[in-house]
């Protein structure tokens, strides 16, 4: 039996695993899955083809949608909607809309989404297609392939304007 407490609600094709909690007014609707240890509470809502896992928090007011992934212990809560392909994960702790942003760049594999997020020691996390990081610049930089194909000039700029949109000096 799903622990889906209180008047949370389970839509008709949703999914969630026994050991995750739906509680509150938390609705979970469409194809979203919750699995793992993760909580969804408060008037939170997981739809689409979303999935929230392992330890992961959603609370608050927060939207998850589209086909968005949250992982690992991440936090969402606040009045945060995360949607599209945005993946947050590890121990990200998303409390404000201006603390995420992702985008497509080119990758050697094609386009890939880089998702950049504020971690809870003030460090600018990212997740660019499958890999994720705690410092974008030493990722590029342990790659010159990258620079050599400029592949890292629009990414780089979309960290700056970033850290420049939550008051972080460059670089930092």
């Amino acid at each position: 039996m799903n622990n889906v407490i209180n008047n949370a609600r389970l839509g008709d094709y949703a999914h969630a695993d026994k050991t995750a909690t739906i509680s509150g007014y938390a609705q979970v609707t469409d194809n979203a899955t919750v699995s793992g240890s993760a909580h969804v509470t408060d008037n939170a809502t997981v739809r689409d083809h979303a999935t929230i896992s392992g330890s992961a928090k959603i609370s608050g007011s927060a939207a998850i949608s589209g086909s968005a992934k949250v992982s690992g212990s991440a936090a969402i809560s606040g009045d945060v909607k995360i949607g599209d392909v945005a993946h947050v994960s590890g121990t990200a702790v998303v409390t404000e809309q201006h603390e995420v942003a992702w985008d497509c760049f080119d990758s050697r594999s094609g386009t890939s989404t880089l998702t950049l997020y504020m971690q809870e020691n003030g460090s600018v996390g990212f997740t660019w297609g499958c890999r994720n990081g705690d410092d974008l610049r030493a990722y590029f930089a342990e790659r010159p392939d990258y620079a050599e194909q400029g592949l890292d000039v629009e990414p780089l700029a979309f960290l700056e304007a970033f850290e420049q949109a939550n008051g972080m000096g460059v670089g930092e």
